[in-house]
């Protein structure tokens, strides 16, 4: 009941503020009627012709750039070429970048390590295998990888026979790494050619 009684009260308030005369503004308000012409700028003409006619002067007359141009290269040049070539000496001084490589085995066993080598020299003749030893455990190590790409497409293919193998990242050679980007591309190579 009480709940009813606010919600009539509510519209009734609502009825009669919509009901209520508008306040227009009354006729005897004063109008707007202050002059802005004296904060108007002004020009004589004579000051005017002068304008032109120093535009006309200044575009006769050479204009000098404000940076010297010179014949000879910056030494910007000079620095950036020094240093581009000792990176150059660097890169091919590089043998090792941080790659990847397929742990295939990790056990005690010397004869089953002897086996997963062998199955990698008999599937995949490019791939190299690397032992570690550290008493009693032998890790086999395979392939010199440098993108992620490659080392996926062999580990799919290792991994049916071996599912324990897993990828790591290691310090690789940049030669073996190289051959193997450059199989991969005569792979897709092969695959387009008609």
């Amino acid at each position: 009941m009480k709940s009813s009684v606010k919600y009539l009260c509510f519209l009734l308030v609502i009825i009669l503020s919509g009901c209520a005369s508008k306040v227009l503004p009354s006729s005897s308000s004063k109008a707007y009627t202050l002059d802005l012409n004296t904060y108007r700028p002004t020009y004589n003409l004579s000051d005017v012709k002068e304008i032109e006619k120093t535009a006309a002067q200044e575009k006769n007359t050479p204009v000098t750039p404000a940076i010297p141009v010179s014949t000879q290269p910056l030494n910007i040049n000079k620095k950036l070429d020094t240093i581009l070539d000792t990176m150059a000496q660097r890169n091919k001084a590089a043998k090792y970048i941080a790659g990847y490589r397929i742990q295939l085995y990790t056990g005690t066993k010397r004869n089953e390590l002897e086996a997963a080598k062998l199955f990698i020299y008999q599937r995949f003749a490019d791939l190299n295998t690397y032992i570690a030893y550290n008493h009693p455990t032998y890790r086999l190590r395979v392939g010199d990888f440098a993108t992620r790409l490659d080392v996926e497409r062999y580990f799919n293919k290792i991994k049916d026979d071996y599912p324990t193998a897993t990828i790591i990242t290691d310090r690789v050679t940049l030669r073996d790494a190289l051959k193997i980007m450059d199989n991969r591309a005569a792979d897709k190579d092969e695959l387009y050619e008609p």
